[in-house]
């Protein structure tokens, strides 16, 4: 029984450590949001977002969901992306 067990704990095989890579917000926010709410998010054709009222769940929701005139990001970005450019726009508030 020893040698069994021997052998299962030798033909085991160990997994890597998993990297988590940080998502830049601001980056991913420049590249899908700077066009119709501004570099700073004061607003352009957009909304201006250093004066909205959500919280964290709230602008995830939009960011995923779109409104109004704002397209839907879900089947465009990474559940995590929208969370990083959920934070950033929440930075942004004054």
């Amino acid at each position: 029984m020893l040698v069994v067990l021997f052998v299962i704990a030798s033909c085991t095989k160990k997994s890597a450590p998993v990297k988590t890579v940080a998502i830049d917000g601001s980056k991913v926010f420049t590249e899908n949001c700077a066009r119709c709410h501004g570099a700073n998010g004061t607003g352009e054709r957009g909304p201006d977002l250093t004066k909205i009222d959500y919280g964290k769940d709230g602008v995830t929701d939009a960011i995923f969901n779109g409104g109004g005139r704002m397209p839907s990001f879900g089947d465009k970005l990474t559940k995590n992306e929208i969370s990083a450019v959920a934070d950033f726009v929440l930075h942004l508030k004054k």
